[in-house]
């Protein structure tokens, strides 16, 4: 039985810390902490899309921020295929299609 029981306190210590050490992995959530827009402006002078995708993953809520995120890199990289990325529909058709694209959806 106490087997038993320091093998599921052991497993649930490496779950903690396991997490843990995952989240910060990421050297821009560390430099940012709880701030979605101080990652968003880090992603967007790196330029990589994919980090936006970290917003949500991080910020599950934060879908403008994420939005405003890949709306700037399709902007700079003059790319209308990351518009359909935008997962918040006023900043994907108000200003992504038409900015980008330049076009109404």
């Amino acid at each position: 039985m106490k087997t038993l029981c320091a093998s599921l306190l052991l497993a649930a210590l490496l779950l903690i810390f396991g997490t843990t050490a995952l989240c910060e992995e990421d050297p821009i959530k560390i430099k940012c902490k709880n701030d979605p827009w101080c990652y968003q402006q880090e992603a967007e002078k790196i330029g990589d899309p994919e980090l936006c995708e970290n917003i949500l993953k991080y910020w599950p809520k934060a879908d403008g921020v994420h939005g405003w995120c890949i709306y700037r890199l399709a902007l700079k990289q003059k790319d209308c295929s990351l518009c359909d990325r935008i997962k918040a529909k006023d900043i994907r058709e108000n200003l992504c299609y038409k900015d980008v694209c330049k076009k109404k959806k």
